[in-house]
């Protein structure tokens, strides 16, 4: 089924919904949906948690790894 022939199905499907609590579900489903793809979760990650990842990507990109263990204890603390 391509792009078209799919929007116009669930147009057709959500015209005949008369459940004002259905279409609502549908609708923050579909809310969510728009907003995830509009959204990069890396915005909305704090300066630090950034600088975390960023670190962690370096280390693994130069082979330097530590034993999740070490990880774990760490946050235990």
């Amino acid at each position: 089924m391509s792009t078209l022939e799919l929007r116009s199905t669930l147009h057709r499907l959500i015209d005949q919904i008369s459940d004002d609590v259905v279409l609502q579900a549908h609708l923050t489903l579909l809310s969510r949906e728009v907003t995830q793809q509009s959204a990069d979760f890396w915005d909305d990650l704090s300066p630090e948690q950034q600088t975390s990842i960023d670190r962690g990507l370096a280390d693994l990109a130069a082979g330097r790894r530590k034993p999740f263990s070490s990880i774990l204890k760490k946050y235990a603390e």
